[in-house]
């Protein structure tokens, strides 16, 4: 008999509060759908709610002390102390570009629970591992390997390969990608 390990990534949501969930639930829930969710919960509102979502959910037993327990489910906290590398774009090269964003550089493997949330331009030397999370308004260029979750809003975006990872851009979550590509409006192009 032949038997494969397989790794099933998990969050857990813990509350009786519908609103914050359902927020919640609208500004991240791209994110969740490679997960499974366990959901301790009395509330049976939220029991429905979830059941017309395209998650794998599963609800377990929580007894609630009588206190008014809610899981925060706003932004996240970074996990590790953030010490890395930034290199900013001189500002001769800015102003060459019109309307340009300042640059930041990431020469170092980006571990997981690292959390990064900027309005600049990002740019990753080396790999995302599986558990890091990236947000930029602006544009983002990955040239290593993507196995975290990636979000981009800008213009466009370069990555090298994410055949784990998670890829939003603008809103539209990507499939798998195996060779360096330039991700725009227009379409997805290998380079």
């Amino acid at each position: 008999m032949k038997t494969k390990q397989k790794s099933v990534r998990v969050f857990e949501i813990i509350t009786n509060d519908y609103e914050k969930l359902t927020n919640f639930i609208e500004k991240k829930g791209i994110l969740l759908k490679r997960f499974l969710l366990v959901v301790k919960t009395n509330n049976e509102k939220i029991k429905e709610y979830l059941k017309d979502k395209p998650f794998e959910v599963r609800f377990v037993k929580h007894d609630f002390d009588g206190s008014d327990e809610k899981l925060e489910l706003d932004e996240p906290k970074v996990i590790e102390k953030v010490v890395e590398k930034i290199i900013k774009v001189p500002v001769e090269v800015e102003k060459i570009v019109e309307n340009s964003t300042k640059t930041e550089i990431f020469d170092k493997i980006i571990r997981s629970g690292f959390e990064i949330n900027s309005k600049n331009k990002l740019v990753f030397l080396q790999r995302i591992n599986a558990g890091a999370k990236i947000y930029s308004s602006s544009e983002i260029e990955i040239f290593a390997e993507v196995f975290g979750n990636v979000i981009c809003d800008g213009e466009y975006m370069i990555v090298k390969k994410a055949q784990k990872g998670t890829i939003v851009f603008n809103n539209e979550e990507l499939a798998e990608i195996e060779k360096l590509s330039f991700i725009s409006k227009a379409g997805i192009k290998e380079l």
